[in-house]
């Protein structure tokens, strides 16, 4: 006989909230030290909308260079000066190509990453800096999570948006040699683009600690990690949802894990 908690939570969608989620891809940059251009590491990468159906398999979409100066220093991507892209869709990849249309958040959906990042060192003021993941439009960047282009005493986490008004820039600093996680949203949905800096299990999907309205139509096919002076990045997690990419539960029911959902159906014999 059918359970009636679990009936009732499957009813309420508790239950179906894993299902409903998609982990595009993670990567850790357990590579050799040296260029990372070419590399079809972490897993996932390979991502393919629901709408495309009967379209193949993909094998993963490989590293690739953007510009400038990065390599991988000891299981970890560092950027100076320069820059790396990876598509969202597999490996038959390229501007305009089929896959990566198939693979494409096509103004609509919900994007979501998490990557670790360590700023070297600060630069005098007067100095413009800046270091961040953008999400790419095929060819063209669109949007820029991080820490936007700044050149006074202190620099802060923000969002930069061409076309979209001045950048949003937080209040939360960055500071040399500490390492941060961030989370960057892109939600064409609700018109809203959002960034944490070091989520907690306390953070959900609406708890920005920078925000910034956007009702662009572009598309999103890829992301790029880069700086202009010395950065590392890792621990990178793109997904559809903020608990893909956050591991700590939002809400006290995803907390309950299947342990406790087995305890509670327990309790009701």
């Amino acid at each position: 006989m059918k359970n009636p908690l679990v009936s009732s939570l499957i009813a309420y969608g508790f239950l179906t909230l894993a299902s409903q989620a998609a982990l595009i891809a993670t990567e850790n940059f357990d590579y050799v030290d040296g260029s990372v251009a070419g590399q079809t590491g972490g897993t996932g990468w390979n991502y393919e909308r629901n709408d495309e159906a009967g379209a193949p398999a993909q094998s993963p979409s490989t590293w690739n260079s953007a510009f400038g100066s990065h390599q991988i220093v000891s299981s970890t991507l560092v950027t100076n000066g320069g820059g790396v892209l990876r598509e969202f869709g597999g490996s038959t990849e390229g501007i305009g190509a089929t896959n990566e249309q198939e693979g494409a958040f096509r103004a609509s959906g919900v994007m979501f990453f998490s990557t670790s990042i360590t700023v070297a060192e600060m630069l005098p003021e007067g100095q413009n800096q800046w270091a961040g993941v953008s999400s790419f439009d095929f060819g063209e960047e669109r949007i820029f999570f991080g820490m936007p282009g700044q050149t006074g005493t202190t620099r802060f986490f923000g969002i930069a948006a061409p076309g979209f008004g001045a950048d949003t820039i937080g209040s939360i600093p960055v500071v040399a040699g500490t390492t941060y996680t961030i989370v960057g949203m892109l939600d064409f949905d609700n018109d809203q683009l959002g960034l944490w800096v070091n989520p907690d299990g306390d953070d959900t999907a609406a708890t920005f600690d920078v925000s910034k309205a956007y009702n662009g139509g572009n598309w999103s096919t890829s992301l790029r990690w880069a700086s202009g002076t010395s950065v590392a990045w890792d621990n990178v997690r793109v997904g559809t949802t903020f608990g893909d990419v956050v591991p700590e539960p939002s809400t006290p029911l995803l907390a309950l894990g299947a342990a406790g959902v087995f305890f509670l159906i327990r309790r009701r014999h």
